[in-house]
C-alpha cells in the first residue's frame, strides 16, 4: 500500500530521547544600556536551546496564514545484553506531526528542518536595542512564532525583514523584546501549512519489483466510452469496448502514469463542492478506478491550466497542480492506443496450418512435427518439423516458411475501423494449432481506398493497408512456388 496513504496522520522527525534528560533555556538578552547596539558581531549567539522532548507545541502565524506542530510521544523498551545479564530501559519516541493537516500527507522533511531550527535557534549578529523596530519589518513581521515547553516556560519571537547585508538572514526579536537579532530560518516560518504536505502523489512499489495490476478502468469526460482492462492470465488485456491483447509500450506508461506521480505543487486542502467545481473535478476528464497489489485507488484528473492538470488522489483531500508529462497516458489512452496492433500472431511452432485466401486463390500450408529424442527432456518435447503445400508439395520450412510466417504475423492495424463490414472477405487467414483446439480466422473486407478491415474470430481490429495485406498475399504464391523468401 502507498505509504503516503498510510501513514497519513504521524509525520516529522524521530528522535530518541533517554528518560530524565532535561536542558535549560538559554536567553541572551542584553542589559539595559549595553552599548551593543552598533551591531557586535559573533561566531553564534544561542538564543534557545531545548531537547525535542521539552516541546509542547510550536504556533507560527505568518502572512500566508500558519500552523502549529505538535509531538506525538510512542513508548519504547530497549534491552541490551551485559555479561552478568540483560537490562532494560524505558524510551521515548518523539515525532511531531502539523495539527491542521490532520489525515493529508506531510513531508516529514520540511517538519523535522522547521522544528529543529525552531527550537534551537541560533543568532549571527547581535543588534542591540533599536528604537524603531518597524525599520527592520518588526512591527508587522512577517512571521510570529510562540514555543511551548513542558516546564511551563515559553520562547515567541518574530520575524521581519530580510536583512541589508545577507540575503539568506532576517531580522528577529522576542516578542515583548526591542533588542534585534539577525538570524537564518527555516523557509518553512513563511509557509501555510501548505508547504508540509507532500507533492508525492503516488509512489506505489511491489516488493518483487513488478507491480501487479488486476484491474484498471477509465471513464470521464475525455472519453466516449470508458474502457476497461482485466487480468486474463498473466496478462493484462482490454475487455471493453473491445476484447484485445494490450501494446506492451501504452500499457508500461499506463502503469507508470498510475504508480508514480509527484506534484508540481500543491493547490488546496479539503476542497468544499465550490472549489471541485472550479478545478473541474466535479466532472473530471480522467476517474482512474484501478487495483494494483491487491489495493485499490482513484485518480481524478479535472481541468486543465496553463502547462498542466488538477488532480485528487481519493482519500486525500488535497487538490494538486501536475505537469501535462504526469498524466499525458492517461488523457491520450484510448481502446485503439492501448490495444496490441497486431491481428494474430502465435509462435511459428505453435500452428499446425495455415491457409491463405485471396485474389482468388487458396493455400494451405501444412505442418508436421516430430518428437526429437536426442534433444528432448522428461519436461520439455523438442520437435523437427516439415512443411508442405498445395497438393502435398514440400516446401522448406527452416527459411522460407518461417520467414513467410514473419511476414504474416507481422501484419499490423493501421487505424481504427469505422464500424463493422458487411459482404463477402477479400482475403482471409486461419490458423490451426497441434497443441489447442479451434480455428483463429483473419477476414479482411475492403473499407475504401487501398484499406481493409481486419475482422478477428469475428470482433472487428481495424484497418489494414492495401500494400501490407498484398505482400502477405503475394508471398504465399512465392512460398508455394518453392521460391526463396527473406
Amino acid at each position: 500500500m502507498n505509504k503516503n496513504i498510510r501513514n497519513l496522520a504521524i509525520v516529522g522527525i524521530s528522535v530518541v530521547v533517554l528518560g530524565g534528560i532535561a536542558a535549560a533555556l538559554l536567553m541572551t538578552q542584553p542589559k539595559e544600556g549595553d552599548d551593543s547596539s552598533s551591531e557586535s558581531s559573533t561566531s553564534t549567539i544561542e538564543l534557545v536551546s531545548k531537547s525535542s522532548s521539552d516541546i509542547t507545541s510550536m504556533k507560527v502565524v505568518n502572512q500566508k496564514g500558519g500552523y502549529t506542530i505538535l509531538p506525538s510521544v510512542k513508548k519504547n523498551t530497549a534491552s541490551s545484553g551485559t555479561s552478568s545479564g540483560a537490562s532494560s530501559a524505558a524510551a521515548e519516541e518523539i515525532t511531531f506531526y502539523v495539527k491542521e493537516l490532520e489525515n493529508i500527507p506531510a513531508n516529514t522533511f520540511a517538519v523535522s528542518q522547521v522544528v529543529q531550527n525552531g527550537y534551537s535557534l541560533v543568532a549571527t549578529k547581535n543588534l542591540g536595542t533599536v528604537s524603531n523596530l518597524d525599520e527592520f519589518g518588526l512591527e508587522n513581521p512577517k512571521a510570529t512564532v510562540e514555543i511551548t515547553f513542558k516546564d511551563g516556560s515559553t520562547y515567541n519571537y518574530k520575524i521581519g525583514n530580510v536583512t541589508a547585508t545577507d540575503s539568506s538572514a532576517y531580522y528577529m526579536c522576542g516578542q515583548n523584546s526591542s533588542n534585534v537579532y539577525t538570524v537564518s530560518i527555516d523557509s518553512g516560518l513563511l509557509e501555510g501549512k501548505e508547504y508540509f504536505v507532500t507533492k508525492e502523489i503516488l509512489s506505489i512499489d511491489h516488493s518483487s519489483g513488478e507491480n501487479d495490476f488486476t484491474k484498471i478502468a477509465l471513464s470521464g469526460t475525455n472519453y466516449d466510452q470508458p474502457l476497461l482492462l482485466a487480468k486474463s492470465g498473466s496478462d493484462l488485456v482490454l475487455t471493453s469496448p473491445v476484447s484485445a491483447k494490450t501494446d506492451a509500450d501504452k500499457l508500461n506508461a499506463l502503469e507508470t502514469a498510475l504508480t508514480s506521480m509527484t506534484a508540481d505543487s500543491v493547490e488546496a486542502l479539503n476542497p468544499d463542492a465550490e472549489a471541485l467545481k472550479r478545478y473541474g473535478l466535479d466532472k473530471p476528464l480522467v476517474v482512474a478506478d484501478y487495483t494494483v497489489n491487491k489495493q485499490s485507488y482513484q485518480l481524478k484528473i479535472g481541468a486543465k491550466k496553463d502547462t498542466g492538470y488538477w488532480v485528487m488522489l481519493e482519500k486525500v483531500p488535497v487538490v494538486y497542480f501536475v505537469k501535462d508529462e504526469s498524466v499525458s497516458a492517461l488523457l491520450n489512452a484510448s481502446a485503439f492506443s492501448l490495444r496490441s496492433k497486431s491481428l494474430v500472431a502465435p509462435e511459428v511452432s505453435e500452428v499446425k496450418s495455415l491457409t491463405v485466401s485471396g485474389n482468388g486463390e487458396q493455400y494451405t500450408f501444412t505442418v508436421a512435427r516430430k518428437k526429437d529424442e536426442t534433444k528432448s527432456t522428461e519436461d520439455k518435447a523438442q520437435y523437427t518439423y516439415s512443411v508442405t503445400g498445395n497438393n502435398g508439395k514440400t516446401l522448406d520450412y527452416s527459411k522460407n516458411y518461417t520467414n513467410y510466417f514473419k511476414i504474416v504475423t507481422s501484419l499490423q492495424i493501421l487505424e481504427p475501423a469505422g464500424g463493422n463490414p458487411t459482404g463477402t472477405p477479400a482475403a482471409k487467414l486461419e490458423f490451426t494449432y497441434f497443441d489447442r483446439s479451434g480455428t483463429d480466422t483473419v477476414a479482411f473486407y475492403k473499407s475504401g481506398d487501398r484499406r481493409y478491415t481486419a475482422v478477428v474470430n469475428g470482433s472487428v481490429y481495424g484497418l489494414v493497408t492495401d500494400g501490407d495485406l498484398q505482400k502477405v498475399l503475394d508471398s504465399a504464391k512465392t512460398l508455394q512456388n518453392g521460391d526463396a523468401i527473406s
